[in-house]
C-alpha cells in the first residue's frame, strides 16, 4: 500500500514539475511582446466563437505568455452579436469593442 501512495506522489511531482517547467518557457519564449501589439478580433453575425477566441486569450495572459488588449472589431455584428461583445469587454479589462471603421483612430491612440 505504501509503494502505490510513493508512486501517485512521484507522479503528480513530475506533472507538477512539467507544468511549472511548461508555464516558465513560456515566458522565456513570449510570442506576443506587450507594448504595441494589439489583437484584433472580427466580430461578425451573432458573434458566433467570438466568446471562444476572446476566452483563449485571456487564459494566455492568464499565463502570461499574452500581455496586449483584445479588440473585437465591429464589422457587421447584429444586436445580439453586439450585446455578446460588450459583455465580453465588461467582464474582463483590456477587451475593448470598437467599429472597424474607427480601428486605425483607435490604434493611433493607444
Amino acid at each position: 500500500m505504501g509503494a502505490c501512495w510513493d508512486a501517485a506522489t512521484a507522479a503528480l511531482c513530475v506533472i507538477g514539475l512539467a507544468i511549472v517547467a511548461w508555464w516558465l518557457f513560456g515566458l522565456m519564449l513570449r510570442p506576443i511582446p506587450g507594448g504595441e501589439a494589439r489583437i484584433v478580433l472580427p466580430g461578425r453575425g451573432d458573434g458566433e466563437g467570438l466568446e471562444q477566441q476572446v476566452r483563449s486569450f485571456i487564459w494566455l495572459r492568464g499565463l502570461g505568455l499574452v500581455r496586449c488588449p483584445v479588440v473585437i472589431a465591429d464589422l457587421d455584428l447584429t444586436p445580439a452579436g453586439r450585446e455578446l461583445a460588450l459583455r465580453l469587454a465588461l467582464r474582463w479589462p483590456g477587451v475593448v469593442l470598437w467599429p472597424v471603421d474607427d480601428l486605425p483612430d483607435y490604434l493611433r491612440r493607444t
